[in-house]
């Protein structure tokens, strides 16, 4: 009779020999078929590395935009990404931009970057200050801006952690609008209600930033919390009393259940104004509420102060290994001072929407909101719940 131990090992040797026999289960044909289609079609959308073509990259609100792009991802060994390019729209709205960005530096722990570009925007919405702005009081007004900035970011914890700072300037222009059925700007507003409409400044900017991303990757949407913080200052060079700093914060978190099939999502993100006595900070600079990233029920730039904050969630479920549909609610408003953020006068909206992805990364979004003030439809290339950002 064997004993104990020489049963053990037998039963240890027969789990060896059956582990090398095994042999790892082939994806199938579908699987394989769109892994093909992905590597073929999609990746070089998404991450081209030649001449190509960008759709997108103007501000909310200029319309589909088309035009050539040329990027680079292989130079100095895959250290060094040159990216740019020049797009225009229907609406007269143009813009270009050139990147050079060094990865990768200091085995992985820090990143430089240099950056110039150029928007001209001929027509964005303005309809004057406060929450309790009026629909009738709608204008438009061009706005340019000529920027450049250079910066640095040091990624730590294994790329959850990061945080940097850029300086750099920024040219204003500001016009008549380009709308033949809006009255520009200047025909409804003046400078007392509407400061930097006839007095623009140039400014020297210095921001601070952090990224605290706490999320692991699940089936549809990554799992966990994204907290992000930005401070910008702006320094008036024009002797319009203009100086001033813009805070953003913004939190996102993301619940998936049933195996990651069915997702929630919130994101909480507040935009407040600093500036001593005697500043002011100008219309054309002030954070907005409404379009499709945030009060998607309302028109684009619909509301304009020194400070928004916006409240969103969504319910999100895949339908396909690609594509999500979602329910979704918003609410938010604009304050004239930091000490008025809260609750009042909320603006609310609801609505659903269908998302087309490559793996955890939407590439197309189509969202219908519906609001007091009427329904909207949204077709966009971005994410709602995307990073904090300013257009120039």
């Amino acid at each position: 009779m064997p004993s104990p131990r020489d049963t053990a090992s037998g039963i240890i040797d027969a789990e060896k020999a059956k582990e090398k026999a095994l042999s790892p289960v082939a994806p199938s044909h579908g699987e394989q078929e769109f892994d093909g289609l992905e590597e073929k079609v999609v990746d070089p959308l998404v991450k081209p590395n030649r001449l190509t073509f960008k759709s997108g990259g103007l501000p909310s609100g200029g319309g589909f935009s088309l035009g050539p792009r040329y990027i680079r991802r292989d130079w100095l060994h895959e250290h060094l990404i040159s990216d740019s390019y020049l797009v225009g729209s229907t609406r007269k709205w143009y813009k270009g931009q050139s990147n050079l960005d060094f990865v990768g530096l200091m085995n992985n722990h820090l990143q430089l970057t240099a950056a110039g570009a150029y928007q001209n925007a001929a027509s964005m919405p303005y309809y004057g200050e406060g929450s309790n702005s009026s629909k009738d009081n709608q204008s438009d007004y061009r706005s340019e801006f000529t920027s450049a900035h250079f910066g640095g970011q040091f990624h730590l914890l294994d790329q959850k952690l990061s945080a940097g700072y850029s300086v750099g300037g920024l040219l204003v222009n500001v016009g008549p609008g380009d709308r033949n059925d809006w009255p520009s700007t200047e025909q409804i507003f003046n400078e007392a209600n509407t400061p930097g409409l006839e007095k623009q400044s140039n400014f020297i900017t210095g921001t601070a930033s952090i990224t605290a991303n706490l999320t692991t990757p699940s089936f549809s949407n990554p799992k966990g919390l994204i907290l992000e913080a930005q401070d910008t200052q702006f320094w008036d060079q024009s002797g319009n009393n203009s100086s001033f700093h813009l805070l953003q914060t913004q939190a996102t978190y993301y619940v998936p259940f049933i195996n990651g099939m069915r997702t929630l999502a919130f994101r909480a993100r507040n935009e407040t104004t600093f500036h001593a006595d005697g500043q002011q900070v100008p219309f054309y600079l002030q954070p907005t509420l409404g379009g499709p990233n945030d009060l998607r029920g309302y028109e684009r730039y619909r509301y304009y102060d020194n400070g928004a904050s916006v409240l969103s969630g969504e319910y999100k479920w895949s339908v396909a290994g690609s594509v999500e549909m979602a329910l979704f609610g918003d609410g938010g408003n604009v304050y004239s001072r930091p000490g008025l953020i809260g609750l009042r006068e909320l603006r609310g909206d609801g609505g659903f929407g269908v998302r087309f992805k490559n793996k955890q990364q939407e590439i197309m979004r189509f969202d219908v909101g519906f609001s007091p003030e009427g329904v909207k439809v949204w077709f966009v290339f971005n994410n709602a719940f995307g990073k904090l950002y300013r257009s120039f």
